[in-house]
């Protein structure tokens, strides 16, 4: 008899190493479910960026739309008010460079410049349309060379605080990369081989 009830305890021992086992193999996947499930999520965007290029337009002027009580600044006698399309670039996704500095036309900027105290810097104004939004900067634009990369070639570097965005954005900033010409619009400078005028990025911001 004490044989038997020592092989009856030794077969409950190991039916409970085994139900162990078994179960542990069972919940092994519902932990890790649980863990996967408690992961934090990737949080929503609260910035759209877009990457663009300017060319200048052959447009009249309106009277009295660089008026400083729209820009905060008094215009320049003459050639205040520009007009430029934006456009969308293609890139090489192998190393960012820019294959097509033309794909589409996508935006437009009506501008305001004028006079600082400083000769190579200007107040800026500009007004932009991009897709469904609507929105207007203010900022200014530094000449950083003259000549350069050869004579008749202006590298400039602009900047726009943004304003007047509808919700649920918050404002954002614009900045240029720009070279001028003697050649007052289009896409190709004066002397050729440069793109003109600016590549521009826009960081537009979300409320959180």
């Amino acid at each position: 008899m004490h044989w038997m009830a020592d092989r009856l305890a030794r077969a409950a021992r190991l039916g409970l190493i085994a139900a162990a086992a078994i179960f542990g193999v069972v919940t092994m996947p519902s932990t890790g479910a649980a863990l996967a499930g408690d992961a934090p999520r990737p949080a929503a965007s609260l910035e759209e960026i877009y990457i663009l290029r300017s060319i200048r337009e052959p447009r009249e002027p309106a009277d009295g739309w660089c008026a400083s009580a729209r820009t905060g600044f008094e215009p320049f006698p003459a050639d205040a008010e520009r007009f430029f399309s934006f456009w969308s670039l293609q890139l090489n996704l192998e190393d960012g460079k820019v294959a097509d500095a033309k794909a589409r036309r996508v935006a437009e900027l009506r501008a305001c410049f004028g006079a600082t105290s400083e000769r190579p810097r200007q107040n800026f104004y500009a007004e932009v349309s991009l897709g469904s939004l609507s929105f207007r900067g203010v900022g200014e634009c530094l000449a950083l060379k003259v000549d350069f990369p050869e004579a008749g070639l202006f590298p400039v570097r602009c900047q726009l605080v943004l304003s007047g965005l509808p919700a649920p954005y918050v404002g954002g900033v614009l900045t240029t990369n720009t070279l001028t010409s003697k050649a007052p619009f289009g896409g190709d400078t004066d002397p050729p081989g440069y793109t003109q005028a600016s590549i521009a990025t826009i960081r537009l911001w979300k409320s959180r």
